[in-house]
């Protein structure tokens, strides 16, 4: 999948929307559009039904997404389309059912229930109850896009106890998705990363990048001012560039 932001424990499951493969209605797109069109196999219309703030998503298409709105063959949906492609079919979204297991270990493509997902830029509602998905009795929360309905979660019934938004996809749609603000304690953990990324495990140099840094200035420096530059150039260093997550691994852990 072409987004990074979507592994959550607490995601209410998907299921394949026709509940079995190769059944189900295609669907179409067209980039930078947050339409989305349903047909059969013949290309006429075909009505689904799918609730306000549902998750669509498609692998193929490279499409996670929430629905706002719509009826019959037609849906809006709350992010653009990444692209523009046509007849897919075998898609994913929100379980209609009153199941509401969560963390699946379904494949995608092979199985009909998979994991949820957050997506990015739409808005998640946390629901509680009182009993597991087995039916045992449990202090039970789950994370679903779909809105509530008078307060409740409409296939499950569970009570809605909050919600929250997640960051928007980057511009470069097959890479990762922004990061939340982070708190003081991560931030601060990840300006110390920039420093100590890239020094040797055991190493107890604090500032191990900077020093590198500047020890290929100065034997720059060195080279271009020695006469008639008949020393040889210092060696090529390391051009590595971290990710923000190997900068705050890199930062101090208390």
């Amino acid at each position: 999948m072409t987004y990074i932001l979507n592994s959550a424990k607490t995601m209410r499951n998907l299921r394949v929307y026709a509940g079995a493969f190769n059944q189900g209605p295609y669907v179409s797109m067209v980039q930078d559009s947050r339409v989305l069109t349903f047909t059969d196999v013949n290309g006429a219309p075909q009505n689904v039904d799918m609730k306000p703030g549902s998750t669509f998503y498609h692998d193929g298409m490279g499409l996670l997404a929430t629905v706002q709105g719509g009826a019959g063959s037609s849906y809006l949906l709350d992010q653009p389309a990444p692209s523009t492609g046509g007849s897919y079919q075998n898609w994913y979204s929100t379980d209609k059912t009153t199941a509401k297991g969560r963390n699946s270990s379904g494949v995608q493509g092979s199985d009909i229930v998979i994991a949820g997902m957050l997506v990015p830029d739409a808005v998640h509602y946390i629901y509680l109850s009182l009993v597991d998905d087995a039916g045992n009795p449990d202090y039970y929360a789950y994370v679903d896009t779909i809105q509530p309905e008078r307060g409740v979660h409409p296939y499950t019934r569970d009570l809605s106890i909050g919600s929250f938004k997640t960051v928007p996809r980057t511009l470069d749609l097959n890479k990762t998705t922004g990061r939340p603000i982070m708190d003081i304690n991560t931030r601060v953990r990840n300006l110390e990363g920039v420093v100590r990324a890239g020094r040797a495990a055991g190493s107890s140099v604090q500032d191990d990048r900077l020093a590198k840094l500047v020890a290929r200035l100065v034997a720059f420096e060195t080279w271009a001012n020695s006469g008639g530059h008949f020393g040889s150039p210092p060696a090529v260093g390391s051009s590595t560039v971290y990710t923000e997550d190997q900068f705050i691994q890199a930062g101090d852990q208390a």
